[in-house]
């Protein structure tokens, strides 16, 4: 029996070698003919950050009372506690590395995919099988907004802002977001005209749950001759606060820079280069940062795009700016964040004030970012229809995104419709990027035919109340405060695009 110990051991062991190498390898197909889903990165919901006193999704009757009663800690709280929820560890990999739950979601691109494929195949396409990396980097939709409405309306083109060539990203749905989205073909232009022509004045509303986001980078390319001229480092412009007298203030115009070492030899706390040159004080660590090398696929995209030229794997994307916006409310909760040098004392539009609601469980790159909440349009807060345009802006701006903007029929990424504020009996003008707020343009936010029409609807705008009801939105399909819709769009030309 001592003797017979071991071969029933070496049998067990052939046995179970057996079995492992029956299993599917990875890139082949399982016997149902479905892939396996170690070749796919699978979506995830957004998790319960362990916060006290933070529920996701939120009543919206809790959310609402806090706008009421201008509760702007309780605001920054939850903002807060959605930001931690979304920088968690999905326990997904991209190319060996840990990623997010954010980076898991899905694209425009992806959810093109799924609505394409069901209708050309009578069968739904699962989200498992449709991510298989981050997403294909773009240049923001609202670098090109402005440009192509001047192309389309004027024959005028190359109007975009140069500072807008560094950023790139893409646009992100949660899990529930995105089913929703799938399951009514929300990105199909032949669908929203469907419903336009039935005489519907909206899409159908997002569940409560639903999370919007778009997260924007730069890439720093490591074999780059600017990489190269700041000793190995990425040299970073950063925000330096809201300008006193309102202008254009886009990122090439920013006074002062950091340094982002790769190597994590940096020292940085809250130093920035304003000309004296670069040291220990004002470098940082690319770990101070959320951000991802990249693959070559994404490199391939990005050279294909003319983003970047040359870009190959393993060089760096970091995260310089993220919008986010939640379903909780009928109009959606707003916040964003960007990556600043000193996140307990960060420049408006965030303050002291915000920073220090950031929650202990909050660690790591994501709490090197300062937030700024959008929660309505103005104080105080104004009804979804019938309301007015008097009371304090609030002012919710990415500096990275729309610092940039200003108004007028053409110009540099600019604003298409004019917005003030009567505050104490006198207009306050809005029509510069560094006084917009989320909500007030995304309530712009519609689908309508190229039709002469189309140049009167609404457009990107500074922060004023919006009244959902109002005329300029006849003959358009209000997209329930989503640009990232109309700005992917599938159309009887690109159709073919998203075959699978």
């Amino acid at each position: 029996m001592k003797k017979s110990i071991p071969i029933l051991l070496l049998l067990a062991v052939v046995i179970t070698c057996v079995r492992c190498n029956n299993e599917p390898k990875k890139g082949e197909e399982t016997s149902t003919g479905a892939k396996p889903k170690s070749n796919f990165i699978i979506p995830k919901d957004f998790p319960d950050p362990g916060i006290p006193g933070f529920r996701f999704p939120e009543d919206s009757n809790v959310i609402n009372g806090w706008i009421d009663s201008m509760n702007n800690d309780k605001i920054a709280a939850h903002a807060w506690g959605v930001w931690t929820g979304l920088n968690t560890n999905s326990g997904e990999q991209a190319e060996g590395q840990d990623i997010r739950i954010f980076e898991t979601w899905l694209t425009p691109d992806d959810m093109m995919q799924m609505i394409v494929y069901q209708e050309n195949n009578g069968k739904a396409l699962s989200m498992e099988e449709v991510k298989t990396h981050r997403g294909t980097l773009h240049r923001p939709h609202q670098f090109l907004h402005k440009e192509k409405q001047a192309a389309r309306m004027l024959g005028i083109t190359n109007i975009d802002s140069l500072d807008s060539t560094r950023i790139t990203g893409f646009v992100k749905y949660d899990p529930t977001a995105a089913q929703f989205a799938v399951k009514n073909k929300l990105f199909d232009s032949a669908v929203l005209q469907g419903m336009l022509n039935a005489g519907n004045t909206e899409i159908p509303q997002f569940p409560n749950t639903g999370i919007t986001i778009k997260p924007v980078f730069e890439i720093f390319q490591v074999d780059a001759d600017t990489f190269k001229q700041w000793g190995g480092c990425y040299k970073l412009n950063v925000w330096p606060g809201t300008p006193s007298v309102p202008k254009a203030y886009g990122e090439g115009s920013w006074p002062g820079w950091v340094y982002v070492d790769p190597k994590n030899n940096g020292q940085g706390n809250g130093g920035v280069d304003t000309g004296q040159g670069k040291n220990p004080q004002n470098t940082y660590n690319v770990d101070n940062f959320i951000h991802f090398k990249l693959d070559q696929q994404t490199a391939n995209e990005l050279n294909a795009s003319g983003q970047t030229r040359n870009a190959k794997a393993g060089d760096i994307a970091i995260l310089v700016a993220m919008h986010v916006t939640t379903k909780e409310t009928f109009r959606w909760t707003w916040q964003t964040y960007w990556w600043t040098p000193d996140a307990d004392n960060p420049p408006a539009p965030s303050s002291k004030a915000v920073a220090a609601q950031r929650p202990k469980e909050l660690t790591g790159a994501p709490r090197h970012y300062a937030m700024a909440p959008a929660y309505t349009y103005i104080y105080p807060n104004q009804p979804y229809t019938g309301g007015n345009n008097k009371g304090t802006s609030i002012y919710a701006f990415n500096p990275y995104l729309e610092a940039s903007f200003t108004f007028g029929p053409i110009g540099k990424a600019a604003l298409n419709d004019p917005a003030f504020v009567i505050t104490n009996g006198k207009p306050v003008e809005n029509n510069w990027g560094v006084r917009t707020n989320c909500m007030s343009c995304h309530a712009h936010a519609n689908y309508a035919p190229s039709t002469v029409a189309q140049k009167n609807q609404p457009q990107y705008i500074g922060d004023t109340y919006i009244d959902l009801n109002a005329p300029i939105y006849k003959q358009t399909l209000k997209l329930d405060f989503a640009w990232s819709i109309q700005g992917n769009l599938i159309t009887a030309e690109n159709r073919n695009q998203f075959k699978r």
